[in-house]
């Protein structure tokens, strides 16, 4: 059996609490990949410490200098990391796909897209991270397997719902092939509609509704709906588009963001199934996202010089990006399944049991002293544990890339080998030096604005893309020609 051709991606709904270093040492950690065990069933968390002295991953470092480092940084920053890690696949080698397999970028959008949807509920432990296994044909396993790893998924609920989707997929690979999009349809607006009822709290928290049920630590907080915030963003328009040469397509920005709160304010005031207006909610935020002149104004926007306002308008963007993405996903998820069917006809979903929190004694906030296993160092050393327990002879190994956001800290196992036990404790140190490198750079108080996590970049998710420089020039001529008649 060849190996497994893997990509671990993350998708996550939390707030950063840790700076930029962590996100740089652990970029490309190779691991040998080898034939998976069989997924745990058990939903009792794992045990994170089980290793004993001196047989642990901190035998080079000591833990608690390592956290006093990120915290140090931490008060430097105001705890906020430099803008989310990204990866330019289109320069990666293999980007091609081989046979039946998806191109790499395929691969990780899809795994990106599929944790998206595993990190359902509010708060910053609804956390998922996706790896996708494509297996060749003649195997024993599925061609495709999931491996899912988050607190969210030890709901029953949020694997109903993922494996509704698996089946629509194998259902639509095994269509006929010459079907157009069109075709499509009907299974692209089931998974939607899987997708919008399992996610109906999460959608309602971002639009800051008040047919929202908060969770308890929000109940006391008290925000505007984010329809609300659209003035700032029409009242942007003037300042980013003055001159008069400009003006056909600042009213067409103003116009679009007119239209599309008139939208949310309809869903706000309208006592209809909230099901069927949040359907309608989430498509018109798509097809706000794919206009050109919202493209254009937002990439405009990133460009000026950054105050408050900005910024605020810049969030709502991002925050339409998160809304509109469930109808992206919904098709892309279709149409990948149509373009690689033989892949797509056997899908099969495994769970990694999560770890428990621990305390730590060393942290930034008084009140956050508990450290927790993200979901992509779950799968890291669930694929560890898998090397650890395979016999290396008879499979070549793989290489596993993994883009994570931070580490709040990594299980420390007795069954790791000593290869396994070694690489972590290198990985570890290369951090811990690159933190000290920065701590040393970082010579006076920088302040950095919160970042929007879970990005979605719709605004450039485009079918037709056309360069913002493009769409401006031609509607700048469009102005002259109606001003010459």
């Amino acid at each position: 059996m060849k190996p497994a051709n893997l990509v671990l991606s993350s998708l996550h709904s939390l707030h950063y609490t840790t700076p930029e270093p962590l996100q740089s040492c652990l970029l490309k950690a190779s691991l040998h990949l080898l034939e998976m065990s069989s997924p745990t069933e058990t939903h009792v968390l794992q045990a994170v410490n089980t290793a004993k002295s001196p047989s642990t991953i901190w035998s080079r470092i000591s833990q608690n200098e390592f956290r006093q480092n990120v915290v140090s940084l931490e008060e430097k920053t105001n705890a906020v990391p430099v803008d989310v890690f990204t990866v330019n696949l289109s320069d990666a080698k293999d980007t091609l796909s081989h046979g039946g397999a998806l191109p790499l970028a395929v691969e990780k959008q899809t795994a990106d897209d599929l944790a998206y949807l595993a990190a359902v509920t509010e708060g910053a432990q609804s956390v998922a991270a996706v790896c996708l296994e494509q297996h060749s044909p003649g195997c024993s396993t599925s061609s495709l397997v999931i491996k899912i790893a988050g607190m969210d998924v030890v709901d029953e609920s949020v694997r109903l719902m993922l494996g509704e989707i698996c089946e629509i997929l194998q259902h639509v690979s095994s269509g006929s092939s010459g079907l157009e999009m069109q075709g499509s349809q009907p299974h692209v607006e089931a998974v939607f509609r899987l997708i919008v009822e399992q996610h109906r709290q999460k959608l309602l928290g971002r639009l800051r509704s008040k047919k929202w049920t908060k969770p308890a630590y929000l109940a006391r907080t008290h925000k505007k709906s984010l329809w609300k915030d659209f003035e700032n963003v029409i009242h942007r328009a003037q300042h980013v588009y003055p001159k008069r040469l400009e003006k056909t397509i600042r009213i067409d920005v103003q116009n679009c963001l007119t239209a599309l709160g008139e939208t949310y304010q309809k869903f706000e005031d309208t006592a209809e199934d909230v099901q069927q207006m949040l359907q309608h909610l989430v498509r018109s935020t798509y097809e706000f996202c794919q206009s050109t002149s919202i493209a254009a104004y937002a990439k405009k926007l990133e460009g000026v010089h950054a105050t408050p306002q900005i910024a605020a308008a810049l969030k709502t963007l991002r925050q339409l990006e998160k809304i509109g993405a469930y109808w992206r996903i919904s098709k892309a998820l279709i149409k990948t399944a149509r373009s690689y069917s033989s892949l797509f006809q056997n899908i099969s979903i495994e769970y990694i049991t999560p770890y428990a929190s621990v305390p730590t004694k060393v942290a930034y906030e008084s009140w956050a002293k508990t450290c927790h296993v993200h979901a992509e160092v779950q799968l890291a050393v669930h694929y560890a544990l898998s090397a650890t327990n395979s016999s290396t002879d008879s499979h070549a190994p793989a290489t596993l890339t993994i883009w994570p956001r931070i580490i709040g800290t990594i299980p420390d196992l007795e069954v790791y080998s000593a290869e396994v036990r070694e690489h972590f404790s290198m990985v570890l140190e290369c951090m811990n030096n690159h933190v000290s490198e920065k701590l040393k750079e970082t010579t006076s108080l920088i302040w950095r604005p919160e970042p929007m996590t879970s990005r979605q970049d719709l605004l450039c998710y485009q079918q037709n893309d056309i360069p913002t420089e493009e769409l401006e020039d031609a509607m700048r001529r469009t102005t002259l020609s109606d001003q010459s008649t």
